[in-house]
C-alpha cells in the first residue's frame, strides 16, 4: 500500500477522519491537529473486527492491540477490501 488511505480511527477515545500512510517499520494515522505513530513492532495483535460493537459508523475495523495496551480501531472510508490489504501488508512487513 503506497498511498495514503482515507480513514476513521480511534485510539481509546475521540473519532479522527483522516489518512493512514505505512512509513517503513510504522503506521502513520494523521487527522486535524492529530498524528499517531505506532511502530510496527509494538503491535502485539491485528485482526479484522466485524462485530456491530467494534465497528467505526458501520463500517468494519482493523483492530490493532499494542503492547502498551492500547487499541487503535481502523475504518477504511475508501474500500472495504483495503483492511485485508493493510493486514497482508503489516504481516508482511513483521516478517
Amino acid at each position: 500500500m503506497t498511498q495514503p488511505l482515507a480513514t476513521l480511527w480511534t485510539a481509546g477515545g475521540a473519532l479522527h477522519t483522516g489518512r493512514l500512510n505505512v512509513v517503513a517499520d510504522r503506521i502513520e494515522l494523521r487527522a486535524r491537529g492529530q498524528t499517531l505513530s505506532i511502530p510496527l513492532g509494538s503491535i502485539a495483535h491485528r485482526s479484522i473486527d466485524r462485530s456491530p460493537a467494534m465497528r467505526i459508523r458501520g463500517l468494519p475495523v482493523l483492530r490493532l492491540e499494542l503492547a502498551d495496551g492500547v487499541v487503535v480501531r481502523i475504518a477504511s472510508l475508501e474500500r472495504v477490501t483495503d483492511l485485508t490489504d493493510l493486514t497482508h501488508l503489516l504481516e508482511t512487513l513483521a516478517a
